[in-house]
Formats: C-alpha cells, structure tokens, sequence
C-alpha cells in the first residue's frame, strides 16, 4: 500500500499526516484525540494544553496496554482452543477409524453368520435324509395294523358308539344261567 498525505485539525490547529491508512480512518482517529482533549481541557480549569495533550497520551497508552494484555489474553486462549481442537480432530479420525474397522468386522460376521445358516441348513436336510434310512421298514400288516388303532381312535373322538347285530339266540345265551 502507497503512502499519502491526509490533512486533519486537532484541538483547532491543522496537522499534515503521512499514512498507508484511508484518509477517513486517520481523520476519525484525530477527531477522538480532539474530543479526549476538550474533555480534559474543560474537567480542570488549571491545565494547560500541554498538560492535556499528556493526560489523552497517558489515557491513550493506558487503553493501549490494556488492549495489546487482553489480546495477549485472546491469542493464549485461542492457542488452548486450538491445541484442544487438534486433539479432538485426532479422536474424531480414530473414532472414524474404529468405526469402520467395526463395521468391516460386522459385515464379516454377518456373511459368516449366512454361511454357516446356509450349512446348517444343508445338515439338517442331510440328517433328515439319514433318519429316513435309520427308521426300519415295517411290515404291512404292522402298518394296517396301525392304521385301523388311529381309525378306531378318531371314530371314538367323533363320538361313534358301534354297533353289534345279534339274534334273540344270542341273547338268551348270556342269560341263561
């Protein structure tokens, strides 16, 4: 940036300032001095100019010091706010880190999970078909045999009574005696 000249007036005498700054920013920077000189001026009647140029200085530096400590201040802060930022951004990444290595693991058990329901599956039809051939083959009146228990039993759940014919002759034998 170029230097230029900006014309200013302070406490009622003009100034010529060489600067880099923009000619509004010095011209308000000399309006406050002006104003922080009427007021010391005007709260002691026993000061001179001079003594209240060096009372603005004195408040000027005073306002500088405070501000260059409390910026001290902010740029410590800022660096712990930093550190701690770097050191949450390294657990961000590891976190991200475990997290995929989780998820590779899942997906891993979960094919393996499939594969082995898939061979469980295939021994279970394998087991079927052994006890299939372990179950001895019954004969056919066993099986007849079988077949007419479960038919009298489902007759007698339905509430059949059965029914015998006899003769009077029949009858008359039983109570003979």
């Amino acid at each position: 940036m170029s230097k230029s000249r900006v014309s200013v007036v302070i406490d009622g005498r003009s100034y010529v300032l060489v600067t880099e700054d923009d000619e509004a920013y010095v011209k308000g920077v000399a309006k406050e001095v002006s104003e922080h000189l009427l007021r010391a001026a005007s709260s002691s009647l026993a000061l001179d100019e001079r003594d209240c140029a060096i009372l603005v200085a004195l408040d000027f530096c005073d306002d500088c010091k405070k501000q260059q400590q409390r910026n001290r201040e902010l740029v410590k802060k800022a660096d712990v706010i930093l550190r701690s930022n770097n050191e949450l951004s390294h657990k961000v990444a590891d976190y991200k880190n475990r997290l995929t290595d989780a998820i590779n693991e899942n997906t891993h058990l979960s094919q393996r999970i499939r594969a082995l329901e898939d061979q469980l599956r295939v021994l279970n039809r394998e087991n079927e078909k052994l006890r299939k051939l372990e179950q001895p083959k019954k004969p056919d009146a066993e099986k007849k045999f079988e077949k007419t228990v479960r038919d009298k039993k489902a007759e007698k759940a339905m509430g059949y009574v059965p029914m015998t014919q006899g003769t009077l002759f029949d009858l008359g034998d039983d109570h003979a005696d």
